[in-house]
């Protein structure tokens, strides 16, 4: 019974990451996509796709070896007490990035298109507060959330795409790599440099339970093949108008109508909204499992919330100067991030378990 109350299934764990890709499809751009035919991403995520398959080996085999130990508990184990602090911090401040990242891009959107009643800074304030809350109630309780949030994300996005399909107009879609193939090759860095699924399942892997194989390919494809019907869809609708717009999902989800609903702009915001917390809950207790691994849980509880307050700070900073928009925005600094926390840090920690368990296996020989 214990160990069940603190293991999530598969099913769970794969819909969390579900959920939290969904901020991949709704944030994207041609500013951000390298170039101003979006037909040319759907090549870039289908590259992506191919390469996750092999960026995912070093934390398979890790997990294989070690089942029952996350990153943090086999950097003490494999590394000693500092090399479990260098990866408590490197983990706890990639998260803290990665959220400033998404909710400085949720503010851009209300400061830009809805032009909101309160202050933005606000509102980002009191998203971190809900954070905290729902952080405190356990990845059980998240990951519970997730599953309502997908059923409801993967039926907006859907109806949305199909309330655009009567507007489709096939001039509006050109040809492949046009331009060359640089469109597709920066694609396809940004949707690797947000794949922040890695990094969380390099903590949660070992209290994980069921077919996760099985999961991960259905979380892979079927992210990926959302995004192809998004850009199918909203090209085919907007067209070239696209190439000018910061949130192109949203502008097409405007342009369609279905049935009593003339706009389906709501949806988006909906869905959005909804993947933002589920992605930065998720990130917060991981933020808080880092915090634990070092101190205890009462510390872990209690730096939270300054953790919290520090996220919401940087994506109001954010917001509001451009060079820090270029810098955090920018795909190389992500690029770079998610590829030490996704594959590097996973793949050092392999090596040295490999060379260890083989001098003892040496050692033993020997006896």
């Amino acid at each position: 019974m214990t160990q069940r109350k603190y293991c999530i299934s598969a099913g769970q764990l794969f819909s969390i990451l579900f959920v939290n890709r969904s901020v991949i499809m709704l944030t994207f751009n041609t500013l951000l996509g390298g170039g101003s035919n979006l037909l040319d991403n759907i090549l870039s995520a289908v590259l992506a796709l191919g390469i996750n398959f092999i960026a995912i080996i070093p934390l398979y085999f890790l997990y294989r070896r070690n089942r029952t130990e996350n990153v943090l508990d086999l950097s003490e184990k494999l590394l000693g007490k500092p090399g479990m602090i260098l990866f408590v911090l490197l983990y706890g401040l990639y998260f803290m990035a990665i959220d400033s990242y998404y909710l400085s891009f949720f503010q851009l959107f209300l400061n830009n298109v809805m032009e909101p009643l309160m202050p933005v800074w606000l509102i980002a304030f009191a998203i971190v507060a809900v954070i905290c809350y729902t952080a405190y109630q356990g990845i059980e309780a998240v990951a519970r959330t997730a599953g309502f949030v997908l059923v409801i994300m993967v039926i907006g996005i859907v109806w949305i795409g199909v309330a655009l399909l009567p507007k489709i107009q096939t001039i509006n879609y050109e040809p492949l790599l046009y331009n060359g193939p640089e469109q597709m090759l920066t694609g396809t860095a940004l949707f690797l440099a947000r794949s922040t699924g890695f990094a969380t399942m390099a903590l949660l892997l070992p209290r994980v339970h069921g077919k996760k194989k099985r999961g991960f390919v259905a979380w892979n494809v079927g992210v990926y093949s959302l995004i192809s019907f998004l850009i199918l869809g909203m090209v085919g609708v907007g067209g070239s108008y696209l190439k000018n717009q910061l949130f192109p999902v949203y502008t097409a989800a405007a342009l369609a109508d279905a049935g009593i609903l003339e706009r389906l702009d709501v949806v988006f915001i909906t869905i959005w909204a909804a993947g933002l917390i589920i992605q930065m809950s998720t990130d917060a207790y991981l933020f808080m499992t880092c915090v634990r691994k070092a101190t205890n849980k009462m510390a872990s509880r209690i730096v939270l919330p300054f953790g919290a307050v520090t996220v919401a700070v940087l994506s109001v900073l954010t917001t509001k100067s451009l060079p820090l928009q270029r810098l955090f925005y920018g795909v190389p600094l992500l690029f770079i991030l998610t590829c030490c926390a996704a594959v590097l840090f996973p793949g050092i920690l392999l090596v040295v378990d490999v060379v260890k368990k083989k001098k003892l296996s040496g050692k033993d020989a020997k006896v």
